[in-house]
This record gives C-alpha cells, sequence and structure tokens, in this order.
C-alpha cells in the first residue's frame, strides 16, 4: 500500500471508530475538495445523514470534532456536509520520496487484481490489405490494457486475432490473378502491392457484376482448401504476418498468442451443426440464425446460405478455443464501436450455448485524419509505413540541427524513438469512445498534450542531473514551495490513477496524468534553480524531488508503450 492510500485508510479507521458498526466507510465515498487549502480529502456526510434522518451538516461537525490526528493526517475540520482531512505534509512528502525510491520502476503496481486471469483479444488487422493509421489504435490501445492489468496484478494472456481468410481475402486473391498475374514484386512493396490490388478489385466489381460470383468462387475454393488458391493464399498471407510482425514490434506491440480466422473456421462449422441438433440456432431462408429477439438483439446470423463462414462462424469456436487454453475468468475483446451490436449478439449466444465466463466488449471510435474519414476500399488510407517514414524523417532532420555533432545511429534512434511515441500518444490520450483527427504535425508538437512533450521533461530532468555530482537525498523540511509540494502531491496520486485505470481502462488517465505532471515539472523548472552548487543539501532534496518525477512519468511511459531518452 502507498502513502496516499494508507492517509486514506487511517481516515477510513478514524470514521469507522466515530460512527460505528450503524454505516459502513469504503475509499470510493471520498472525493478530492475543490480548493487543496480546503483539505487533501473530503468525506460527504449525505448518505449517513439520511439513514439517520439527521442534517449532514450537523453529522459532519460532529465527526469532525470527534476524530484526531494520525500519522499521516494533520488536522480535520468539517466543511458544510463534509468531513475534510488535511494530511501532515513533511511525513506525507517523505514517505512519498521514499515510496517512488524503494519501488522505483514498479511504483504504481498493485495487486487488485490479484489470482485472476484476463484474456485480451486485440490487434486484429487483416492480411492482403496494409496496416493503416485506423489498425495503430486498436493495437495500441489492447495492449495498454494489456499492461494496466498487468501492473495491477491480474495475470494476463494478449491474444492477437488476424483476418486471414474471408470475403476480403477471396477479393485480394482473384485480383491478384487478375491483375498481376506473374509478374515479380520486390519484397519491400509486397503487401503495398497487395493493398493496391484490393482497392482496384473493389473498384472493378463495382462496375462488373458478374466479377461478384468469380469471387465467391474464389472463396468457396480457397474454403475447400483448393490446391492452386491455397497455395497463393499461403505465400501472400505470409507476406501480411510478416509486416505485422515487424510494425508490432515498432510500436512495442507483443501479444502472447496469435490467432487466425482459417484456424477456427472449420470448428465453427463444426459447432453451427451442434447448435442446430441443440436447438439453440435454426435454419431461415436457407442460412443459419440464432433467434434473439427476445432479449431484443434481432436474428444472428451465423452461417451463410452457401454454407460459407461469417465472422460469428468463427467467434464463437474463437471462444471456446481461448477458454480451452487458458481459462481465463474473463475475455475482452478490443473492437471499434461499430461492431456494438454484433457483440452484443455474439455474447447473447455464448451465454444461450452455457459460456461461463464474463466477455467484455472495449469499443472505441474511429480515427480520422484531418481531411476526413478512410476506407481501405476507396483506396484513401494512411498506412503505417508511410506515416512511420514522414514522422521518423521529419524529427531526424529538428534533431539533426540541435544537434550537429551526433552519429547517425544516435539521430536514428532519437527519431524512432520519438516517432512511436508521438504515434501511441495521441492514440492513447482520449476516451476510446471519441474519434481522433490525427494531426501529425500536432502528435510531433514539443509544446503541448503530446508524448513528444512528455519524452522532454524526462530528457531535461536527465540533463540537469547529469550536470552535478550531487546525489539525491531528501531532507525533511527543504520542499516547501508551493510548487515542490504540487509535485510530490501528483506522484502521492499515481498510484491511485494506475487502480482507478485497471478498473475502468481509462488509459485516457494516464496520459493526462503524465501531462499535467510535466506541465508542473515545467513551471517548476523555470521558477526555480534546482541546482546550486553552493547549497548541496538543498540542491540534493531538490534532485530527490526531480528523481522521482523522472522515475513516475517512466513508469507511466511504459504503460502507454512509450520508450523514453536521457537526451534529445
Amino acid at each position: 500500500m502507498y502513502t496516499k492510500q494508507k492517509a486514506i485508510q487511517e481516515a477510513i479507521t478514524s470514521l469507522k471508530k466515530a460512527i460505528g458498526k450503524k454505516f459502513l466507510v469504503t475509499v470510493d465515498m471520498f472525493d478530492a475538495p475543490p480548493d487543496r487549502k480546503m483539505g487533501d480529502i473530503a468525506f460527504p456526510c449525505f448518505e449517513l445523514a439520511k439513514g439517520e434522518g439527521r442534517n449532514p451538516v450537523e453529522i459532519a461537525t460532529e465527526l469532525a470534532a470527534s476524530i484526531g490526528p494520525t500519522t499521516f493526517i494533520e488536522k480535520i475540520i468539517a466543511v458544510g456536509p463534509y468531513v475534510n482531512f488535511h494530511f501532515n505534509d513533511e511525513a506525507v512528502f517523505s514517505a512519498v520520496l521514499e515510496d517512488v525510491k524503494r519501488a522505483g520502476t514498479k511504483y504504481g503496481f498493485g495487486e487488485s487484481g490479484k489470482d485472476r486471469k484476463v484474456l485480451v483479444e486485440y490487434a486484429q488487422p487483416n492480411t492482403h490489405k496494409e496496416f493503416h493509421v485506423g489498425h495503430i489504435r486498436n493495437a495500441v490501445l489492447g495492449q495498454a490494457v494489456l499492461n494496466i492489468l498487468k501492473v495491477n496484478g491480474y495475470e494476463t494472456v494478449g491474444a492477437a486475432y488476424i483476418g486471414d481468410i474471408g470475403a476480403h481475402v477471396a477479393k485480394a486473391l482473384w485480383g491478384f490473378q487478375k491483375f498481376q498475374g506473374d509478374a515479380e514484386l520486390v519484397k519491400e512493396d509486397r503487401t503495398k502491392r497487395l493493398q493496391e490490388i484490393y482497392t482496384e478489385a473493389t473498384t472493378y466489381v463495382a462496375e462488373h457484376e458478374e466479377a461478384k460470383a468469380e469471387i465467391d468462387a474464389v472463396q468457396r475454393d480457397l474454403e475447400a482448401r483448393e490446391d492452386e488458391i491455397t497455395k497463393l493464399w499461403k505465400e501472400t498471407r505470409q507476406w501480411s504476418i510478416q509486416e505485422f510482425e515487424r510494425i508490432f514490434e515498432l510500436l512495442h506491440v507483443s501479444p502472447d498468442v496469435w490467432y487466425y480466422e482459417s484456424e477456427v473456421e472449420e470448428g465453427g462449422k463444426e459447432l453451427v451443426k451442434k447448435m442446430l441438433t441443440d436447438g439453440i440456432a435454426k435454419k431461415s431462408e436457407g442460412a443459419t440464425i440464432v433467434d434473439l429477439e427476445a432479449e431484443n438483439l434481432g436474428a444472428f446470423l451465423i452461417l451463410k446460405t452457401d454454407g460459407s463462414s461469417l465472422y460469428a462462424t468463427k467467434d464463437l469456436a474463437l471462444a471456446y478455443k481461448k477458454d480451452k487454453q487458458f481459462s481465463p475468468d474473463r475475455q475482452i475483446f478490443v473492437v471499434d464501436n461499430r461492431q456494438s451490436l454484433y457483440f452484443k449478439q455474439l455474447f447473447a449466444t455464448l451465454k444461450l450455448m452455457g459460456f461461463q465466463e464474463k466477455l467484455v466488449h472495449l469499443a472505441y471510435d474511429m480515427v480520422n485524419l484531418p481531411e476526413g474519414a478512410m476506407s481501405s476500399r476507396a483506396g484513401n488510407i494512411v498506412t503505417f509505413n508511410d506515416l512511420h517514414q514522414t514522422m521518423v524523417g521529419a524529427i531526424k532532420r529538428e534533431t539533426a540541427e540541435r544537434h550537429p555533432d551526433w552519429s547517425e545511429k544516435q539521430l536514428n534512434k532519437v527519431a524512432e524513438t520519438v516517432a512511436i511515441s508521438a504515434i501511441n500518444f495521441m492514440m492513447l490520450r482520449q476516451d476510446p469512445n471519441t474519434i481522433i483527427t490525427f494531426d501529425m504535425a500536432e502528435a510531433l508538437s514539443f509544446d503541448g498534450f503530446t508524448g513528444p512533450y512528455i519524452l522532454y521533461t524526462i530528457a531535461r530532468i536527465e540533463s540537469i542531473k547529469a550536470k552535478t555530482k550531487i546525489k539525491p537525498k531528501y531532507t525533511k523540511g527543504l520542499l516547501t514551495s508551493e510548487k515542490e509540494e504540487a509535485l510530490i502531491r501528483t506522484i502521492a496520486d499515481y498510484p491511485l490513477v494506475i487502480q482507478k485505470a485497471g478498473q475502468t481502462f481509462n488509459i485516457a488517465s494516464i496520459a493526462q496524468w503524465a501531462f499535467d505532471t510535466a506541465k508542473m515539472f515545467a513551471e517548476y523548472y523555470h521558477e526555480v534553480r534546482i541546482v546550486e552548487e553552493e547549497d548541496k543539501v538543498g540542491t540534493s532534496a531538490r534532485l530527490a524531488l526531480i528523481d522521482a518525477v523522472r522515475q513516475t512519468l517512466d513508469n507511466a511511459c511504459e504503460i502507454l508503450g512509450m520508450e523514453t531518452l536521457k537526451e534529445m
């Protein structure tokens, strides 16, 4: 338990003694006062007063008068219907800095998920298409959710699920045979060419009705594993998989297991047969459906009229496969919010089949460009490769101007790190249910709510430390300015931010905390001379503070998939 949690626990214990067993006081009842001068935490007396039929202001006054100081609480006062607790700053500050020093990279880690296992399905691009900006949000959000669960003590399994079969693959293979033929492809251009062929095929089909039947035939041949089309499928599929592996590594996305739609297709069809036998599914106009009208979810289509599989066919089988392989307590599906109805239908169907696990659809909204929405079919997408190369190039040029003496290796390292951090932070800084308009210039800014701003703060702290031989050591009574107190308080808040994010999957709250903390540090840096060689004790205390800021920011960046730098 970290310092602020201990302080809150002391407040809870004091309140319990004063109130007695007639009312249960819990952590989530406490608020933050609107002005810190009013106290550090506040307990509202409305529910307690309601149960007793009394005035909450009177109860707050009585409670405040009956509670005395503790190790971390110095003063208790009533403010209207609230009991406000003021922390003992010296005791809290000393303990917080010691927490960070002792825990290091594990500061913020907790045990709220102990003895529970969660499987997160994410990183779900389709083969035979290029990995674009929209895919990044899915991949980095899923990884950040995995990271926050791990930090909170859960046993986790990260599962990538690759769409390597289905209508889009049939269209791409048909287009490859029609438009590419035997023409050679340069290795570096293979996945780009697959995307071009898919777009070209989409345009062609819109103008030539007969092509739809040809593509349907390709899909049936592929599902039947006909030799010629299967050989082409395996070869082109591997091009995409190798590219996904490379991109995931760059984005710091690391699934523990990879699933493929092609692996669960046959099992899904067998499962549908059993569902028909068990009366869970039925035939409707030749197709196979699950009737979910009783739950206001309509008809759930699980197999096409011609016997071809659908997403549902495979997702039903995959849910069982994941359960058998890992036995998680909960499965989380990170999929965009356009699939919300689909997942309600999928979960309702699994429940009818006796599925016991808790199933969660973690939805997120689209990623647009400043000029509007993207579409793979129309070909108006920004690919990861194009975005990445452009960003790396821009950062490298800017860094070379600042550091003309740096080697090519140094420039490449910084450019690569800043580019990926800029991308990941931009994808994670907003609530998942809001549309992201990805603006590259904004993402790369070193001033504002961006990844580079956080990295620059950490690098600045490292630079300050490198310029002196004085070692960080906190001495009581030496960090008393308003900005020093604010920095320590935000460090104290970090474990609670992490704990709450582990419950709500609100990764944006971590990004916000990192930005707010970096901004506080910038103000402190501009107002206070941190290193004064003639004041070794004071300098040592200030270095202890900024090193705690750096360590906590480092830990937040790790969750956000951002590698940090000592020099920029």
